[in-house]
């Protein structure tokens, strides 16, 4: 019911949107809660997502507009309409493309999990029963599932809130994707926190696409991820962003 609720609402949202704008305009639904990838400074909605589709639209001579919503309404928002693209750090699933299709990945921010540093928590198996936090609607709400079962998962808005919860030992662990617990334990410079890599799985992100929409649009996305490949561009986002060290490539 509450997905039904949702893909309602978004359509709404997006058909009342898009009412005002250019037929060629490309709405880019987006969760500006999911530092480094999208969040908000000032006015504006910034980050590496952010600065990647701005050059990519540079380079494929797309005019867009961002708009914020909640993360799991941006598969809803991209599915009702064929010129909404989805760009929030979104992970490439079998799942998902039943629903949307994808362009290339452009970065692996395989999974990991936040722990007390005085756990002990060092394999999945050690979490079999415990509490482990998850961003509603992304991949490692899934994982989570897999380990503890569903009702063991606490569902969180952002991952932010589920480690504030981690902090205040209301739950055991959070599953999260590297390079947004890096960021946010960054932030938050917590010597209580630790990221414990389980080897849980690799997650490409890409951008969601409507299944409807012209395949020029994908096409011209996927070659503007290649060309920023080759220029080093992802290097210089993976710089700004996490300090290097991050894999970031056009799949």
């Amino acid at each position: 019911m509450k997905k039904i609720i949702a893909l309602i609402a978004a359509l709404v949202m997006v058909l009342s949107f898009t009412a005002a704008l250019a037929d060629d305009t490309i709405i880019v639904a987006t969760n500006p809660e999911y530092p480094p990838f999208e969040y908000v400074e000032g006015d504006a909605i910034v980050g590496y997502d952010i600065d990647m589709w701005d050059a990519i639209a540079k380079k494929a001579g797309l005019e867009y507009v961002l708009e914020p919503m909640d993360f799991d309404a941006v598969i809803s928002a991209v599915a009702a309409n064929p010129n909404t693209i989805g760009l929030s750090g979104i992970s490439i699933t079998d799942e998902r493309k039943l629903t949307v299709d994808f362009s290339d990945g452009y970065i692996n921010a395989g999974l990991v999990v936040v722990v007390k540093a005085d756990s002990g928590y060092e394999t999945a198996d050690q979490l079999k029963g415990k509490i482990i936090g998850v961003q509603l609607g992304t991949t490692s709400d899934f994982a989570a599932e897999e380990i503890t079962g569903m009702e063991n998962v606490a569902q969180y808005k952002t991952f932010l809130n589920a480690i504030m919860d981690l902090q205040g030992n209301k739950i055991d662990a959070v599953i999260i994707d590297k390079p947004v617990g890096q960021a946010i334990l960054a932030s938050l410079n917590d010597p209580s926190l630790v990221i414990v890599d389980m080897g849980l799985q690799a997650d490409w992100y890409g951008i969601e696409l409507n299944k409807a929409a012209n395949p020029e649009l994908k096409e011209k996305i996927n070659t503007a991820l290649a060309e920023l490949e080759q220029e080093g561009f992802f290097d210089t986002l993976a710089l700004k962003y996490f300090g290097g060290g991050e894999e970031a490539a056009a799949e």
